[in-house]
């Protein structure tokens, strides 16, 4: 008897798109070759949210250097030494775009600004795909604090500039900047341009604020003055949202808001001692604050570059150096800090530090100046337009 020949397995259309649905962007780049209807699904801005939702977030560290570029930096890589992994990946030049300086990553989308002096422009970059936005949002004069970030309500993705009591919203799609109500605070300027600029998590921008006060001064603040403002992105509307209580005395150096895990941290000095990082489990619920992190200097291995013979007595006093949190590797237990250290020489040294907090311990820390760590951001692959 002879055997009927096999016949061909047929995947239907819906079981093809969940399938692809799950594969890598690049590789997904590579599979638009092989039929045109595999080109049209993976093309399809519905796919594009659907591939979105179902892919791992933050899977990379944006590194920004002096000469105006980025090395894309995946997180699986640590704990490795990042100093000398980090030339294994490709540099992205920012000058090629026409831009110098990188507002922030939603999405897979990478916001630039480029200046001409007195006129500055924005262009949205996905370097998964290898697009790159026309130059947009073309204006006169200098916008301070920009912020990027995304309005799910619209699907639109909008900059938010803030300077002084002015703010600006651009909308990609619309090409246009809008004023909106002014900012219900003055907000104190940051001890790096890269802190306190604005986060976007939840839709939502989030600046840390002092009413009425334009700089960062301790001995005349007080624990109730600082304020978190809340910028929504659909209804344009802001609310204030307050630290968490646990924050109890008023630090020689400034706090920060940051977004890590997708959800909105505040971090800061404690005692002279420590570095303290709390995460908002549930955005806009006060009662939510919960302390992720309480890390000892010690275990950071922070030492005095100046003459000092107690390191306790020179954290206590010194109002220079600074830690920001930059991000959070969950599966590897891993916290990478910014740094802003004084020498004793009149000099300030940025550098980053890798910390463990499951052995408690500092995996390596990375001096030079190549690197701006402070202006690092997380990075997803994504399929998202940039236009």
């Amino acid at each position: 008897m002879m055997n009927s020949p096999t016949s061909p397995v047929v995947l239907f259309d819906d079981l093809i798109v969940e399938i692809l649905s799950f594969v890598p962007v690049k590789t997904l780049m590579q599979l638009k070759c092989v039929c045109k209807s595999w080109n049209t699904i993976v093309s399809n801005p519905s796919f594009a949210k659907l591939h979105l939702q179902r892919s791992p977030r933050n899977t990379h560290l944006m590194i920004y250097t002096i000469d105006c570029s980025a090395v894309l930096f995946p997180l699986s890589s640590l704990p490795e030494n990042l100093l000398t992994a980090i030339p294994k990946y490709p540099r992205y030049p920012f000058l090629d775009m026409c831009c110098s300086d990188l507002v922030g990553s939603c999405n897979g989308l990478i916001c630039l600004v480029g200046y001409s002096r007195p006129y500055e422009w924005l262009r949205f970059w996905n370097p998964a795909t290898n697009s790159l936005s026309d130059i947009l949002g073309y204006s006169y004069g200098y916008r301070n604090r920009l912020t990027f970030g995304y309005d799910s309500s619209t699907d639109t993705y909008k900059v938010v500039s803030l300077s002084g009591k002015i703010v600006n919203v651009f909308s990609l799609g619309d090409n246009v900047w809008k004023n909106i109500q002014n900012f219900p605070v003055v907000s104190f300027e940051q001890c790096h341009p890269c802190v306190n600029a604005g986060v976007h998590v939840s839709g939502t921008i989030n600046w840390l604020t002092i009413p009425n006060m334009t700089e960062y001064e301790q001995k005349d603040i007080t624990i109730d003055q600082f304020v978190i403002v809340s910028l929504d992105l659909s209804t344009e509307t802001y609310r204030k949202l307050l630290p968490p209580q646990g924050f109890v005395e008023v630090p020689p150096v400034e706090p920060a808001v940051t977004v890590l895990m997708d959800c909105l941290c505040f971090s800061h000095r404690f005692n002279g001692t420590h570095f303290v990082l709390w995460k908002m489990m549930e955005f806009g619920v006060q009662e939510s604050w919960t302390q992720f992190l309480k890390i000892s200097y010690q275990n950071l291995h922070i030492k005095s570059l100046r003459n000092y013979y107690d390191i306790n007595d020179w954290l206590k006093h010194d109002s220079e150096l600074f830690l920001f949190p930059l991000c959070v590797s969950e599966s590897n237990h891993t916290l990478i800090l910014a740094c802003k250290q004084p020498t004793g020489f009149g000099e300030i040294i940025e550098h980053a530090i890798v910390y463990n907090w499951r052995d408690n311990r500092v995996e390596q820390k990375i001096f030079g100046d190549k690197f701006m760590w402070f202006c690092a951001k997380d990075y997803g692959e994504s399929l998202i337009s940039t236009s």
